[in-house]
Formats: structure tokens, sequence, C-alpha cells
């Protein structure tokens, strides 16, 4: 009889078995790249359709308004004692995000302003300013919060569009209940989102001023050129706030606040060249690290604009409720105009 004398082989020796770890290890490592940028396009695409629906939301706000909501009043009102239940003096004082909250489903939000049953007024007692809405929030993001004293205040990711610091008649807006800044109301607030109006509560009777409401026949330049709100410059660092040290005021009072940095941007451009009064407000990444000096309070310019967590891009809407997404390279000056509601220029999308 034949008997063979090779011996069955049933089991891996040690160096087949490292050779197959080595080669899962290389194949994860492969895959796990892709795997990221899968999660991310994904993200982005969320991103995407919040914008959409915020713009569409401002629609309805319109629609039933007869006006887009505006930016608010000035950011001291927001805290005004005789304004926690309701506007006090003929115009909303909260921001523009607070205003559409009913046309994207969260109704009872805005509804408790007016009171939690147990004799809670306004947007602290109540703790609305600690609500996060998620369809204020880039799922690259996540939620995110400022926590001032013993206070907690839910941040927002998007931003309306306000003019350039750097152009002509440019003086700043008023965040105190004082009289507005001179050319405020047609120098700084030219975009769809524009600040409702401003008091002066040192005079008796305190003097009211409103400012002109957007309509969509405000648009001269065109629903579809004109940016409605795009996602606001955060670094990555400091997405939530756990120290008052410096102020940060171009994030609280959150995204309820009034006409202010919390939800309110600007692309600053030099329009006047080396003539230019103040720095130039860039497009940022989140990944960027910012100056020393802009988390001692001395250079909060750098998150004055816009920004996002996406490589490369920014996620915008547009006055026609369109979405778009910009290259963080974009040229600062044609992304001014296009934040501009009738300044008489001819830029498009297309034109970046």
């Amino acid at each position: 009889m034949y008997r063979s004398n090779k011996k069955k082989q049933d089991a891996f020796t040690l160096v087949e078995l490292l050779v197959v770890i080595a080669i899962i290890g290389i194949l994860v490592a492969l895959l796990l790249p892709a795997v990221q940028q899968a999660r991310e396009a994904a993200r982005r695409v969320q991103c995407i359709n919040q914008l959409r629906q915020i713009g569409l939301a401002c629609h309805n706000f319109e629609s039933a308004n007869q006006a887009f909501p505006s930016a608010g009043g000035a950011v001291e009102q927001f805290l005004n004692p005789d304004d926690l239940a309701q506007p006090a003096y003929g115009y909303e004082g909260a921001s523009w995000m607070y205003q559409i909250l009913p046309y994207i489903e969260e109704s009872s939000l805005h509804e408790l302003r007016r009171g939690d049953g147990n004799q809670n007024v306004g947007f602290v007692d109540t703790g609305l300013s600690e609500f996060s809405v998620s369809s204020f929030n880039c799922p690259s993001r996540a939620d995110r919060f400022a926590t001032i004293g013993t206070e907690i205040y839910a941040l927002g990711d998007y931003a309306g569009v306000m003019a350039s610091w750097n152009d002509e008649n440019w003086d700043g807006f008023q965040w105190r209940t004082a009289a507005p800044n001179p050319n405020e109301e047609d120098a700084v607030w030219t975009g769809i989102l524009a600040k409702g109006g401003q008091v002066d509560t040192n005079q008796n009777p305190p003097r009211v001023w409103k400012f002109t409401k957007v309509r969509f026949r405000s648009i001269k330049d065109g629903s579809s050129k004109t940016m409605l709100a795009a996602e606001k410059a955060v670094e990555s660092n400091f997405y939530s706030i756990t120290s008052a040290n410096p102020w940060p005021f171009w994030e609280v009072y959150g995204y309820y606040t009034g006409a202010d940095w919390p939800h309110m941007r600007m692309f600053g451009a030099r329009t006047r060249g080396n003539a230019s009064p103040n720095d130039e407000v860039g497009i940022r990444s989140d990944a960027d690290i910012r100056s020393t000096a802009t988390r001692t309070g001395l250079r909060p310019d750098e998150e004055f604009g816009f920004g996002s967590a996406h490589p490369g891009v920014i996620v915008s809407v547009f006055g026609d409720a369109s979405t778009h997404v910009i290259s963080d390279s974009a040229d600062l000056i044609l992304l001014d105009q296009l934040g501009k509601r009738a300044d008489g220029s001819v830029v498009s999308i297309g034109d970046l």
C-alpha cells in the first residue's frame, strides 16, 4: 500500500498570518480616507439642504409678513427687561434665526420666549437661549455652545451678509440702546437680512428708529444674484466657548441675539485698496489657526467673516432659495457685491 509522507497542512503558519494581517492593515489604511471623504460629502449635502430650508423659510416668512425677517435690533436691546416677552418698540429685537423658527417646524421654541408656564419669560429665564436647533448647525461642527458666567447660549453656524467695513460711508452699527450710527441703515445693512431698527432709551420717552423692511421688490439686483446667508467663520479649536475672557462678542448671545456678529458677517474686501481703513476680512477655514490676538480680543476681525469646516469651500443660499458651493478663494469684492441687494452690480455666481 502506498502511504504519502506529506503531512496534511490544516493551519496558517506564523509568517502567513503576519502577511494577511499586513494586507488587511494596508487595505484599511487605503479605505479610511475614502470613508472620511464619503462622510464629509454626506455632511456637506446635509449642510446644503439646511441652508435651502433656511432660504425657503425666509420666503414663507416674507409671504406671511410682506417682508423678509430682519437682523433684529441692537444686541443690548436683546437683553432689555422691557423686551423679554415680546418686541417692545414696534420691531423685532431678536435675530432672523429666531424669527423663522415657526417656518422650520420649531413653533414651540418660538413661543417659549413668551412664557414657560412658571412665570418665566424671555430668552434666558425660560431656557430658550440654551436650545440648540439642528437646522442652524453645520453637521461638520455639530452642536456648539457658549458658557458665559452661569448662562449657556446655543450657537449657530450660518450668518446673513452685511456690507464690508471698507465700503464708502461704512461707520459701523450701534449695538447699544442709543441713537443709530450715521449712515448705518444705508451703508451697513445693505443685504437681504437687514436691521429692524434702533431705540435710544436715554430719551424720555425713548426715541425709536424703524429701518426700512426688505421685500422682494427691494432686491433690485435680483434674488438669484443676491446672497442671503452662508456659513460663518469659526476656528475648530473654539467650536464651544467655555470662558468669558476675552468676551466673545462675535458669538454671544448665541443665534437669538440682535443685529450683531453672532448671525451677521461680512466679506470684508479692501474695496478702496490701500486707502481702505480696516483690515481685510477673508474667508477662513475652520482648520486655520487664528492669531493669539484673536483669543485676547485684539483681532476679532478674524471671526467677522465667513468660513467653513468643509475643505476649500463655503456653502451659501441666495435670495431665491437656491444654494451654491463657493470656493474659499473666490474674489472678496465680487462676494461683497453679491451680498448687496441693490448696489447695481451685475455679478452672478458664475463670475466667481
